[in-house]
């Protein structure tokens, strides 16, 4: 099957690898990052012999990869393992991420959770809170000249900042994601609120997630801080939901999650 984004397409009922569909990356703008694309996926359940195991997980793909998954055919595809029999757990394990590594590229890892283990992975963002996005109509497209320093000279910072309102579009059917946002960033001061008018600009903009991660990421790069991470916590769709990562310096796959994902 191919182009299920988009597409109605019914529930496998069988182990069906050929179901997933790589995006291939966009060439990066950021000319340097390190990163992971983190799906937490909470339908995850298939059977050891002929009993039903159930689980919630969390899959790290390198942001290096060649490609990365579309999300409905991974939906689709850890459904098909729903009636499908392993001989044990680390069985079913290495099944998946031989099936998702040779459809992005590289390996990938897969970690899971009983259902209640969900507590154990959701911790809040903790920074400072930014302006709300602009509402109206007319900031349409992004525009990254938006971004500036806060004025003053010397005033060097190391801080955290937050925003509950990222939206953006799917590329295919153009229904809203929703998000928040965190950055963390050592360098020169910027501008408040010149970051909630360039993220209004993502409002009426179609990307998939981890695009839009990677250009926030290196629009930000372009106030050439000392350092600079970003990461996206989108909300779920589908029984998964998708937090990228992206950073100047090498960093550990992590399983954060927000309560609203």
């Amino acid at each position: 099957m191919a182009g299920v984004l988009g597409q109605t397409v019914a529930a496998p009922e069988r182990y069906a690898p050929e179901i997933l569909e790589p995006i291939h990356r966009q060439k990066s703008i950021a000319t340097v990052f390190f990163g992971w694309d983190i799906w937490h996926a909470y339908e995850l359940s298939w059977c050891i012999g002929d009993e039903a195991c159930h689980w919630v997980g969390w899959l790290a793909i390198p942001a290096e990869s060649p490609a990365t998954v579309e999300s409905k055919s991974l939906k689709l595809y850890l459904n098909s393992l729903n009636f499908h029999s392993f001989g044990d757990h680390q069985e079913a394990l290495n099944t998946i991420c031989d099936d998702i590594s040779a459809c992005v590229g590289a390996p990938v890892s897969l970690e899971c959770l009983p259902l209640d283990g969900l507590s154990g992975i959701t911790e809040e963002l903790d920074g400072v809170n930014l302006p709300a996005c602009t509402a109206h109509r007319e900031i349409e497209t992004i525009n990254a000249d938006s971004l500036t320093h806060s004025p003053g000279k010397g005033n060097v910072v190391s801080e955290h900042l937050v925003s509950h309102s990222l939206r953006s579009l799917c590329p295919v059917t153009a229904q809203p994601d929703w998000g928040s946002l965190s950055i963390r960033y050592a360098g020169k001061a910027v501008d408040r609120e010149s970051v909630s008018t360039y993220l209004s600009g993502y409002r009426s903009h179609q990307g998939f997630h981890e695009q839009c991660v990677d250009q926030i990421f290196a629009d930000l790069l372009t106030l050439k801080p000392d350092s600079l991470q970003v990461a996206g916590f989108y909300q779920r769709r589908g029984g998964i939901d998708i937090t990228p990562w992206r950073s100047t310096e090498p960093l550990a796959a992590s399983p954060q999650r927000l309560g609203r994902q």
